[in-house]
């Protein structure tokens, strides 16, 4: 082992204990990462940065700002208003919640769309006095599985940056605009219905119906918090946001599909919400700091490092030796088991993002397709219902909700076990390890 090698391991070894530990932010873990291997020499400063000027970099951030005009339009309250009439079933009232959850999951993660949603479903329940444990834990769970469904917002970006990953470490990169679109379709079909049905059906009843004054407390929560502004905008000007969201999607798919760069429609649908002054520069300076990225421009020069020092020959003949004759699938299984059991300890993302690259190197190693085994790690780590500390979203909905420890694991024992079996059921049929 070289000396070079040796700081890439301990710099990658650091960068998974400092996120696992809980004690540091992800973003700021992630960063950690180029300053430490320019500093030490095994990187050069156009390598350990290079990430500042990727395009999926730039994609992300213009397709946060796109989101972040949204944000402030009166669309979802309006949805919810709509879909939801005095004196509705447990049902029809998930299903109203169902609609902006949905329609916010398209451009921003499940956190943002959690911290937009409570304050509607507090006004909600008070309004059709129901105690909020009925619905929090449910909304949760939706929020959580539809975010990055669809290839929009920040989401749109990821594909681009798992192939960079791929490449950096001499691979091939297959993911393609439409590859976690695929992935996650049989989830959505399954798990979305039974969440709309069953998870409200079992969701404890804690008696904790809110009042119209806990309403109007936690909208000014919310308020506070700079997470709500719907209502900011003339009725002109929220149509022109729709259009510009609108055109940014059609020609992300329409430059996906026809081979031309994706972040140009993103990019000049951020620039005309800027000049048009639907937001103002800090508005949007404000959305590009958005942590996802920071995240992705720091992880990627581990890929890098991995390559140009040979560091990922030797993890990769680690792993090897240690799964010795194990099938495909079943490599794939352990990875995802993995994953899904720190995600219930450890947030989410902290895990996928410690993971992925490591499944990455080994794919590239053995010959294998990365998709499969970076999707394990996706997942895996995806599968985050059993504990409230497994995901941001999650844990808010167990504070808003009122649940205890052992009612969250109940409500989410069955929906493991199905996210698990379409798991080991549809990707490695679909995205096979080789």
């Amino acid at each position: 082992m070289t000396t070079q090698i040796a700081i890439v391991l301990v710099v990658f070894l650091l960068f998974v204990a400092l996120i696992l530990s809980g004690k540091v932010k992800i973003h700021v873990a992630a960063m950690f990462i180029p300053v430490a291997l320019e500093i030490t020499g095994v990187l050069e400063f156009k390598d350990a940065w290079g990430g500042l000027l990727n395009s999926s970099i730039v994609m992300m951030a213009s397709m946060f700002v796109v989101g972040s005009a949204i944000s402030k339009t009166s669309l979802i309250s309006r949805m919810s208003k709509a879909l939801i009439k005095p004196g509705s079933s447990d049902f029809k009232i998930m299903c109203g919640i169902a609609v902006p959850i949905l329609f916010l999951g398209c451009f921003i993660n499940a956190t943002a769309t959690m911290t937009i949603m409570i304050p509607m479903i507090t006004a909600i329940c008070a309004e059709q006095k129901r105690p909020l444990s009925k619905f929090m834990y449910p909304a949760a769970v939706f929020a959580q599985i539809w975010v990055g469904f669809l290839p929009t917002g920040g989401n749109a970006g990821g594909y681009l940056a798992n192939n960079t990953i791929v490449e950096n470490l001499g691979g091939v990169g297959t993911w393609d605009y439409f590859t976690t679109f695929i992935s996650k379709i049989p989830v959505m079909i399954i798990m979305l219905p039974l969440v709309l049905w069953l998870s409200v059906k079992i969701a404890p009843d804690n008696g904790n119906i809110p009042t119209m004054e806990d309403s109007e407390k936690a909208a000014a929560a919310a308020s506070a918090k700079g997470k709500k502004r719907g209502g900011t905008l003339t009725a002109g000007q929220e149509k022109f946001v729709i259009a510009v969201f609108l055109f940014s999607v059609i020609g992300i798919v329409t430059c996906a599909l026809t081979g031309i760069d994706t972040w140009y429609p993103s990019t000049v649908a951020a620039l005309i919400l800027v000049f048009s002054g639907i937001l103002t520069d800090r508005e949007a300076i404000g959305a590009m700091s958005n942590p996802v990225i920071f995240i992705t421009i720091g992880t990627l020069p581990l890929a890098t490092a991995l390559k140009t020092t040979g560091a990922d020959v030797l993890l990769a003949d680690t792993f090897n030796s240690l799964t010795g004759n194990m099938s495909p699938t079943m490599t794939m299984v352990l990875m995802y088991l993995v994953c899904f059991v720190l995600t219930q300890f450890i947030t989410n993302s902290a895990v996928n993002n410690a993971f992925k690259t490591l499944a990455a190197l080994i794919c590239v190693q053995n010959g294998y397709d990365a998709r499969a085994l970076m999707l394990s790690t996706t997942e895996g780590s995806g599968n985050c219902y059993l504990f409230p500390a497994a995901a941001p979203a999650m844990t808010m909905g167990f504070e808003a909700g009122g649940y205890t420890v052992k009612q969250h694991f109940k409500q989410g024992l069955y929906l493991s076990v199905v996210r698990f079996l379409i798991f080991l059921i549809y990707i490695p049929m679909v995205f096979p390890l080789k």
